[in-house]
């Protein structure tokens, strides 16, 4: 017994002696103080996604000592202040984590990365030629390592056992709030603007495939919120509008400029589901995708993206930065091997390949390519908090330095590749759809060729299936060229031709797949919305639309957008909204 006590009294001495040359040290910080009593009084922590593999050590994860779960998951630490509930905890102090030196968006050695197919066969996307399209001097290239190096050996672990973060969120589990958190799930769009606008249309579509789902509307700003219109959606369409707090969001804005793409992080912070389905507000659903949440698909990886057209530009020094290693080990084929071999018959074996003659995306440990879309996908922010964590870091630092070093100037640059990323690096699982997309559009008679207008995105869970079925679903199109702005529409003669004055289908090559007409869906979803003369004196639709009534259904009641140019969208419609509606009708088929 004495000698137990004993063996205490010289533990408390030791961790004394500890604590006073960490607080004479010149390298002293209270962070350094806090770890170390952390260690020795908060339990383990793991959030490795339920029924996921052994996984191997990686930054986050088992490199760090003190990530095992507790058997009590009410165990987990409460938050030490404020901060976590207001949000403003996952962005202090990360100016110690800036990039020092110059930029490097736009300096190229001699051009950007060449914007080229996934499916091209014709050029060499060596280890050698991504290395060398970003001229990155060597102090920024060892600034981004030391700056990447600290925030997830140091920061992360801070945030998950020091800070009582356990999602990526202002909950806790002791919260009475996360028993309706926990499990919950729903679609999340960004609005402010002219694109609660577009927002508006995509969530009247989600209602419109039968969706039952909560939808949440982001808004980035106070200044931005509409009290009527969000009132609106609210009661008819069960979407509530997630107004940021306005001072934060100033703070980030000084602080590191957040806007545009970083919105989106902001959306799934402060988005109150565990489960999220994050769709751009000009990304419409064909088919009720509750259903998703559900599959096993997702039950299995937390985290599913779709696949963009491009080939993979990333940089070969992201790797160095990320600590995470590409292997000289082949995985896969590309086209170009197959062009080179002379057929498939004659490719060699994967183990012949190196990163001089081979694709460098191809081999262990790059991530895939083609690469990825982020216009929609869907994660659980308690098993991917670390993954989410690290993309919040990409993309607060993105726009003069993650966002060329991922992409090197390629089609698209922007956040897309933050999130594929930094699961990579974290060694969370991910899923990316199988099946590609399909290119949505009609041979013009204007300019004798193919107009794209759209990127149809199929379901992930059909084209994950062996064999991949004949026909697979598509679940998303991507209404990018055009947004339906309605200036947009008219000015670029989108719906009409401009000499011949002949009516457009942009959609029609789908219709057969998602079982009706998808240009008559979106151009009603549209036209009752924003037509004020699409209604007669006694306030009902002038097509005998008996449903739709103007006091519900037109948005120059709820939205300053449109209100501010009725006349003018009045005199749009009258030309050409409501002619093209009523060809449409009288034009359509029906799709089985």
């Amino acid at each position: 017994m004495l000698f137990r006590h004993g063996l205490r009294i010289l533990a408390v001495i030791v961790i004394c002696f500890v604590c006073a040359h960490l607080y004479t040290s010149s390298n002293y910080h209270i962070d350094d103080l806090q770890t170390l009593l952390d260690q020795s009084v908060i339990s383990k922590v793991d959030l490795a996604p339920q029924g996921g593999r052994n996984r191997k050590q990686t930054p986050g994860n088992s490199v760090l000592p003190g990530h095992e779960p507790p058997e009590n998951l009410h165990e987990y630490p409460k938050p030490k202040n404020l901060k976590l509930k207001d949000y403003s905890l996952f962005f202090d102090g990360l100016e110690s984590y800036s990039i020092l030196g110059e930029l490097i968006k736009g300096k190229y050695t001699t051009e950007k990365a060449k914007e080229l197919f996934s499916t091209t066969d014709d050029f060499l996307f060596s280890k050698e030629y991504l290395e060398n399209v970003l001229d990155i001097p060597q102090d920024v290239f060892e600034s981004m390592k030391d700056s990447h190096h600290r925030y997830v050996f140091k920061h992360i672990p801070s945030l998950l056992r020091s800070k009582g973060v356990v999602t990526f969120g202002n909950l806790v589990r002791s919260d009475e709030a996360w028993s309706e958190y926990e499990g919950s799930s729903g679609y999340v769009l960004v609005g402010g603007g002219k694109y609660s606008w577009l927002s508006y249309l995509v969530i009247k579509q989600i209602r419109a495939t039968g969706a039952q789902l909560p939808i949440e509307l982001f808004i980035a700003s106070e200044d931005e919120y509409e009290e009527k219109f969000c009132t609106h959606i609210a009661q008819e369409y069960n979407a509530q509008c997630n107004v940021f707090d306005k001072a934060l969001a100033q703070s980030l804005l000084d602080r590191f400029k957040i806007g545009g793409y970083q919105y989106k992080m902001l959306a799934l912070l402060s988005s109150k589901f565990e489960n999220v389905l994050y769709m751009d507000s000009d990304n419409f659903p064909t088919k009720n995708m509750d259903y998703i949440f559900d599959s096993e698909l997702y039950k299995q990886k937390q985290m599913i993206l779709w696949p963009d057209a491009w080939a993979r530009t990333t940089n070969p020094k992201f790797y160095d930065i990320a600590e995470h290693p590409v292997k000289q080990n082949k995985l896969r084929y590309s086209k170009y091997d197959i062009k080179q071999a002379g057929g498939e018959d004659h490719l060699e074996p994967l183990s012949k390949y190196t990163f001089a003659n081979s694709w460098f995306h191809d081999f262990e440990g790059a991530l895939p390519d083609p690469t990825s879309e982020t216009g929609m996908f869907i994660i659980n922010k308690t098993n991917h908090l670390r993954t989410l964590l690290l993309a919040l870091y990409y993309n607060v630092f993105g726009p003069d330095f993650y966002y060329p070093i991922l992409t090197q100037g390629s089609a698209g640059e922007g956040d897309k590749e933050t999130f594929i990323a930094a699961a990579t690096v974290m060694d969370e699982p991910w899923h990316q759809t199988k099946k590609q997309f399909l290119w949505t559009g009609y041979n013009s008679a204007a300019t004798n060729k193919f107009e794209s207008k759209a990127l149809a995105h199929f379901d992930p869970v059909q084209s994950n299936m062996e064999p991949q079925p004949e026909k697979v679903d598509i679940v998303f199109m991507h209404l990018s060229y055009p947004k339906f702005f309605p200036d947009w529409l008219v000015d670029n003669h989108d719906l009409v031709y401009a000499d011949s004055g002949e009516h457009i289908r942009m959609y029609e090559a789908i219709n057969t797949n998602v079982g009706y007409d998808f240009d008559l869906r979106v151009l009603q979803l549209f036209t009752e919305s924003i037509c004020p003369n699409y209604y007669g004196e006694d306030g009902l639709a002038i097509d005998g639309e008996t449903k739709l009534e103007m006091r519900k259904e037109y948005m120059g009641n709820y939205l300053s957008y449109i209100q501010a140019d009725e006349e003018k969208n009045r005199e749009r419609c009258e030309k050409v909204f409501i002619p093209h509606l009523k060809w449409l009708k009288g034009s359509t088929k029906t799709f089985i």
